[in-house]
């Protein structure tokens, strides 16, 4: 191709110099041709005018020896011919005067004699012959020779040679015996039809030259003439085409550079499948060349996803069909990716003629995996809206049940054993039940997380021997620390609960035992790079490694590992949400998950969190577990919307020694504060009431009590959750399930004035 372009190039500006060279060489060939023919005709007009003298005195010859002779009156110009051997050579008149015989040759001879005094450049006439009776008529060098040729049996011998040093066209013919040469010539020996001699005419060239010299200066003035007309005609000509060819040549590289720089692979394909033109970018979407392209037409079938082959190869029916179609396929690239495509093309006619098909085709697999990655999205949210609904409500039904529990057992004084088992078993099950509502609120990101700087040794060192329970004896832990500790900030809860979910998998996915290596490590990305499930940023991590040396994740089920309810595991043996929350967990907290597996050798989670760069100050994460049995004393205004709870919360807070009001929605919290303001000491509000909700309720109150306190309950509230769900620090909030013995603690602290107790148990787990 860059040959080609080059020789086009080379002709492009040389072309007119070409032209001008073949057209020069056509009108010289011309000037050479017509030179030539005017000097042959030249000589052969000359030839003409002798053969012409030659058949005029052949003529008056033969009519001078028809006659018999002419006689002439003797002189002493005209004597007798001795040469003539005739009785009859002289005679004389009656009247006396002497006659003698002019025979041909001498008429002839002495005609020619005048006319050489007239003119200078007359014609020669002579009579030679090889037995001349006249020495006159010896033939010179050249007659001699033409004169020899008639032996060979020619009839004319002609030539241009030098008569006293200037041109002639020299003649010669044969003269012939007939009849009435005999009678002078007999006696020679000669017969009839027999060569007797020859005529030698002999015309000047000088006249002929002279014209021929003329008429070959006006045929080099016309060819000249010729030559420039031309000449201009091609100049103007080439200005033409070389300004076409720069249009052409324009056209060409604009299309060039905009095929050369196209983003989408674009091509133009004939009826027959061959490619007419591949755009360059073919390589960079598919991994193929446009040669490889253009030697195999049918490589765009041959890289066609399986899947998607069927559709690709008859997406259209009608080749020559004008409608324009567009789909979307997969491709396998050279280098084994798998790759969406979009692809659109339509015919293209000319002039009514159809050319084919132009195509183009779009790399859209990462908006395939934006897509993707959106609709997972969707349905995570739509999934998590839906559980964080289930456990507002369920929430509620566990802090009835757990709280009139607590009551049942606080006011049994003398309870029998089965009635404590009982009581004991219902708080069992509502902790159950608060854990299976924790893991919905988590995955639906309406949990609150209680950040700290902290870490990831003191959570692993924490939880150890937990998972020394946990991992069956088959099973070999291995726990190695880094020594290059980076502190992280995250909720020591969800951390050691994304440790604990992936050592349960790894210990189903080893049942005849093997090794769990969980290790720490400090990871430096300079750059921005694409992980598998997410984009991650530059900076530094701690890096939590899980490695086990189980059964290992096909690639199949890695697409889908983080799917909710997605589970490899048997009925029974997992909800689908474990991996799942993990996701969620990681992500609440800025991380991001990158996972190494192979089949029958094992799989390597790793859990990169970014170092922290914020310095809050540490937070104590010790719970009061002691029960608040110190009688209280003041006025709370208990706002919920759910009866069972409004009642649990009116007996409990009543029995340790404080006023309740209640209030069943926003508006009616607001009218009862309004009714005894002075009276309250202390707010209880649910996030979510009709009417007016528990922040607008807070709100109105604390414009007239800015001093006021304040609890808030809830199963979940985006009022109070940040984009991260991190709490507010200044905000007090308790989350159903109602811990009993925890609200107590709350309360006793606020309506004591106590800060410090109440900023420690607010942040606690309820």
């Amino acid at each position: 191709m860059k040959l080609q372009t080059v020789m086009e190039k080379m002709w492009t500006k040389n072309y007119l110099v070409v032209f001008l060279v073949l057209w020069t060489l056509l009108v010289a060939t011309s000037v050479v041709w017509n030179f030539y023919r005017n000097h042959e005709e030249t000589h052969e007009r000359a030839r003409i005018e002798a053969q012409t003298i030659f058949q005029h005195n052949l003529a008056y010859r033969r009519w001078n020896t028809a006659h018999g002779g002419v006689y002439a009156e003797v002189s002493d110009k005209n004597q007798p011919n001795p040469f003539i051997i005739s009785p009859r050579r002289d005679v004389t008149t009656l009247e006396g005067t002497r006659l003698t015989l002019i025979n041909p040759f001498h008429m002839t001879k002495e005609a020619y004699e005048l006319l050489s005094k007239q003119s200078p450049l007359a014609s020669i006439n002579r009579t030679i012959s090889l037995k001349p009776l006249n020495p006159g008529n010896t033939p010179d060098t050249w007659e001699t020779k033409a004169l020899k040729s008639f032996e060979e049996g020619k009839t004319e011998f002609s030539e241009i040679t030098e008569i006293n040093g200037l041109p002639y066209m020299r003649v010669l013919k044969p003269y012939i015996t007939e009849e009435g040469c005999l009678k002078c010539h007999g006696h020679q020996g000669y017969k009839l039809g027999d060569i007797r001699g020859a005529m030698s005419i002999a015309v000047p060239m000088q006249p002929y030259y002279a014209a021929a010299t003329a008429t070959a200066r006006i045929t080099f003035m016309t060819h000249l003439f010729l030559w420039l007309i031309g000449a201009g005609t091609i100049v103007l000509f080439s200005k033409g085409l070389r300004r076409y060819q720069g249009e052409i040549e324009k056209s060409e590289r604009q299309f060039r550079i905009l095929s050369e720089f196209a983003y989408d692979f674009e091509f133009w394909i004939k009826e027959n499948g061959e490619f007419v033109f591949v755009s360059p970018s073919c390589e960079r979407i598919t991994g193929y060349t446009q040669s490889e392209f253009m030697e195999k037409p049918d490589l765009l079938n041959t890289i066609a996803h399986p899947e998607d082959s069927d559709v690709c190869h008859n997406h259209i029916t009608d080749f020559r069909t004008s409608s324009h179609e567009d789909m979307e396929f997969r491709i396998i690239a050279k280098d084994g990716q798998v790759k969406w495509l979009s692809h659109f093309c339509g015919p293209i006619y000319v002039d009514g003629k159809f050319l084919g098909r132009r195509a183009s085709n779009r790399d859209i697999t990462e908006r395939k995996k934006l897509e993707d990655s959106l609709l997972q999205a969707r349905k995570m949210e739509s999934l998590g809206q839906f559980a964080g609904g289930i456990a507002h409500d369920f929430n509620n039904v566990l802090t009835a049940i757990g709280g009139f529990a607590h009551l049942l057992g606080d006011s049994s004084e003398k309870r029998d054993e089965d009635s404590a088992e009982c009581i004991e078993q219902i708080s069992l099950a509502v902790k159950f039940g608060k854990n299976l509502t924790s893991n919905l609120l988590t995955f639906g990101r309406k949990q609150i997380i209680h950040p700290v700087n902290m870490e990831l040794s003191q959570i692993i060192n924490t939880i150890s021997d937990m998972l020394k329970t946990l991992i069956p004896g088959e099973i070999a832990l291995k726990i190695s620390l880094t020594g290059d500790e980076r502190p992280i900030f995250a909720d020591p809860y969800q951390i050691g609960q994304i440790i604990i979910n992936l050592c349960m998998n790894a210990k189903d996915a080893m049942p005849l035992g093997g090794e769990l290596h969980l290790k720490t490590d400090l990871l430096v990305l300079d750059g921005k790079c694409n992980g598998r499930y997410a984009a991650v940023t530059p900076g530094t991590y701690m890096v939590l490694s899980l490695r086990d040396t189980g059964t290992g994740i096909d690639e199949e089920t890695m697409v889908r590992i983080f799917e909710p309810f997605f589970s490899t595991k048997h009925s029974g043996k997992g909800t689908g949400l474990g991996l799942t929350i993990v996701q969620s967990i990681v992500q609440q907290h800025h991380g991001f998950i990158d996972i190494e597996s192979e089949m029958k050798r094992g799989t390597t989670f790793r859990i990169c969190f970014p170092v922290s760069r914020v310095h809050k100050h540490e937070v104590s994460l010790a719970r009061s577990e002691e029960k608040t049995s110190t009688p209280g004393k003041g006025t709370l205004l208990v706002a919920e919307d759910d009866e069972c709870i409004r009642n649990f919360l009116r007996k409990l807070l009543v029995k340790r020694g404080y006023t309740v009001v209640l209030a069943e929605d926003g508006e009616e919290a607001i009218r009862k504060y309004n009714e005894i303001r002075g009276s309250i000491d202390m707010l209880i509000l649910d996030v979510v009431l009709p009417g007016r909700n528990g922040s607008e309720v807070y709100d109105f109150i604390k414009a007239d009590r800015p001093e006021i306190k304040v609890l808030f309950i809830s199963g979940y509230t985006d009022d109070i959750i940040t984009a991260d769900g991190i709490s507010d620090e200044n905000l007090q909030f308790l989350s159903k399930p109602i811990d009993a013995e925890e609200l107590l603690s709350i309360v006793l602290a606020n309506m004591e004035n106590n800060d410090n107790a109440g900023r420690r148990l607010v942040l606690g787990k309820g």
